[in-house]
């Protein structure tokens, strides 16, 4: 049967008190009260005192404006985090469970990974996410150990509540495969509401995975999060990137190829409408020697939407050997609607095999529609076959029917 986190009712959830009014000794007795390891405590404390001196980061292109993160008073306990799992085809030894639950089950495998990859005081928002998460999942696969069906975990936004901090850590061992699909979902919702996730994945010598990131939150969720992959030597990744809903997207995100010979293939789509505004800012780093890397972003904007594509690849000095290329592709359906493509190219080494980067923007090609037109497509459908079209090498790497129904359904529904 499915394994899913059992929801408590809102009657009787717990909250901590408002940001404005929240201490670190109140965050220290929820997590005595609830258990949680000294070090852990420790690590929160320390990134609340971050987040209650520090600024917020100067953003050029993400509109907090309507963000009031003081009056948010963010729930105490797991209260989002939905796990979908055949437990009967997991194989041994594999760990698939709420983040809460596994700090206590499997304390030495966490201690020394969360918030390694992703630095906590990096600037005020990815503090607040180290010091108040409480929904999350962990995931680890052992050595050589291949799980043949995708692990997914959404995560929605429970009713009556303006934040969401969830925290999704993924560990493979050497040799290890997996699918993993984290997915970000909810109503629409009239007072701004913060979401801050953060995404860890660790994937050891040799390993393999499927990476599928998918967030359609309702209208009025500010979405600021940060994400990295971290490739050991020989590791292969295929990351689908999927942007459709909020208000705002602040998303920092990066594969970092540190082993020799690691590759990743970086699909991504992003859609935005009305009033949106969608950012995501993704990084190829190179360290190690003859490392591949592929980014392919696929990007449409209609009414008054606004998207940024913020993306950068950077070789470091230790490299040699790398052939990498990023490209953003972007459709404007309606003359109000933007687009802002920034691809970057830092090259700190002389040994690289090949690397490049591409940017498009622009209306739908009136030859195309024309083209289509006198084959008896009406205009409105050739449209929607077009942007399809463009969403789907992302859609299709989707393994979860299911979700890829439910976005290929929203993006329609934008068009």
């Amino acid at each position: 049967m499915p394994a899913k986190h059992v929801h408590q009712s809102e009657t009787n959830w717990e909250r901590f008190a408002a940001l404005s009014e929240l201490t670190g000794d109140q965050l220290v007795l929820a997590a005595r009260t609830d258990g949680e390891p000294e070090w852990l405590i420790a690590q929160r404390v320390q990134a609340w005192e971050f987040f209650a001196q520090t600024p917020p980061p100067e953003w050029r292109r993400t509109n907090l404006t309507r963000l009031q993160p003081e009056q948010i008073t963010p729930l105490i306990g797991t209260q989002g985090t939905l796990l979908h799992a055949d437990t009967s085809r997991i194989p041994e030894g594999v760990v698939f469970k709420p983040l809460k639950e596994a700090v206590q089950s499997h304390e030495a495998l966490i201690r020394d990974r969360l918030g390694r990859l992703i630095d906590p005081l990096s600037h005020k928002f990815s503090a607040l996410r180290m010091a108040l998460w409480q929904d999350g999942v962990f995931l680890y696969v052992p050595r050589n150990v291949q799980v043949e069906l995708p692990l997914h975990v959404s995560y929605t936004l429970p009713h009556g509540s303006r934040s969401i901090f969830p925290y999704s850590l993924i560990v493979l061992e050497h040799g290890a495969q997996v699918t993993f699909l984290e997915e970000f979902i909810s109503h629409d919702v009239t007072e701004s509401v913060l979401a801050g996730p953060t995404t860890e994945i660790f994937a050891g010598p040799g390993s393999q995975i499927r990476f599928i990131s998918a967030q359609h939150w309702g209208a009025g969720v500010f979405h600021l999060g940060s994400q990295l992959l971290l490739l050991d030597r020989d590791a292969q990744a295929e990351w689908v990137s999927v942007a459709l809903g909020g208000e705002v997207q602040h998303i920092e995100a990066e594969t970092r190829l540190q082993g020799n010979g690691s590759k990743v293939n970086w699909l991504g789509a992003t859609f935005a409408s009305g009033n949106q505004q969608l950012l995501t800012a993704p990084w190829l780093r190179h360290v190690g020697v003859n490392n591949e890397s592929h980014m392919d972003f696929r990007t449409v904007v209609t009414g008054k939407g606004y998207s940024v594509f913020d993306g950068m690849i950077k070789i470091e000095h230790e490299s040699r050997g790398t052939s990498t290329r990023l490209e953003e592709h972007a459709v404007h359906l309606t003359p109000d609607a933007r687009s802002d493509s920034i691809p970057g190219l830092k090259i700190d080494t002389n040994d690289v095999a090949s690397a490049g980067h591409a940017s498009t923007s622009g209306q739908v090609d009136d030859e195309q529609l024309f083209y289509m037109q006198t084959r008896g497509i009406k205009r409105d459908e050739a449209v929607r076959m077009i942007v399809m079209g463009m969403f789907e090498p992302a859609l299709t790497a989707i393994p979860v029917e299911e979700v890829r129904m439910s976005l290929t359904a929203a993006i329609e529904a934008k068009i």
